[in-house]
């Protein structure tokens, strides 16, 4: 008698889903616009002819849409001032329709210009965010040191305990893992020192 292999049922999972608080910064920074006044007004009059560029293509696909569905006779402007008459409305709309797409160019070559200026201008926004954060930054590295250095203190403190039973001839074992090791060994090298050069190196003053 053959076996039949029942197909099992894919179950939903119906337990809810954590969600994540978004956290709440402590301080906010300066948009690189605030930072720098000429890269908002390129990027304002970028968006201002991005807007009219986007006018002009619907405008144009509007009087496209009509041309094609107008049946009436195509009578071009030279053909009508030799006949003397009045060119066709789709005439008219024909050269809308060229106008348009001249001025979508000049719009698009506007749009690539000012977007080479908004990148090239990336580096000294960022500096200005960073120049007007810098007073905050400093009050809050000043702070992180001082705990930093209390850290230290209290490191070589407690290294001073395990290395005093370790002279007797003891294992420090018994006291349970107490010994921090991401702070690195008592030496020139160790991570709370590194940190503290590389902020002197930053130019805080500590």
């Amino acid at each position: 008698m053959p076996i039949l292999n029942k197909m099992k049922r894919a179950v939903a999972d119906v337990r809810p889903v954590a969600r994540v608080a978004t956290r709440k910064l402590s301080f906010t920074a300066l948009s690189p616009r605030e930072a720098l006044p000429d890269l908002a007004e390129d990027e304002d009059r970028r968006e201002a002819i991005v807007k009219d560029r986007a006018a002009y293509v619907a405008e144009r696909k509007a009087l496209q849409a009509k041309i094609e569905a107008d049946t009436s006779l195509d009578i071009a402007p030279e053909v009508s001032a030799l006949i003397g008459e009045q060119p066709s409305a789709k005439a008219h709309m024909r050269q809308r329709v060229a106008e348009l797409r001249r001025m979508e160019a000049v719009a698009g070559q506007a749009i690539e210009l000012i977007e080479k200026r908004i990148a090239a201008a990336k580096p000294a926004a960022e500096r200005a965010v960073c120049a007007a954060a810098r007073p905050e930054a400093e009050k809050r590295v000043a702070a992180l040191v001082a705990a930093l250095q209390a850290t230290d203190v209290a490191h070589a403190e407690l290294n001073d305990l395990l290395l005093a039973i370790e002279a007797q001839g003891a294992s420090t074992d018994g006291l349970g893992q107490i010994r921090p090791h991401f702070l690195g060994a008592r030496d020139p090298q160790r991570r709370i020192a590194g940190y503290l050069r590389e902020v002197r190196e930053a130019g805080y003053a500590i």
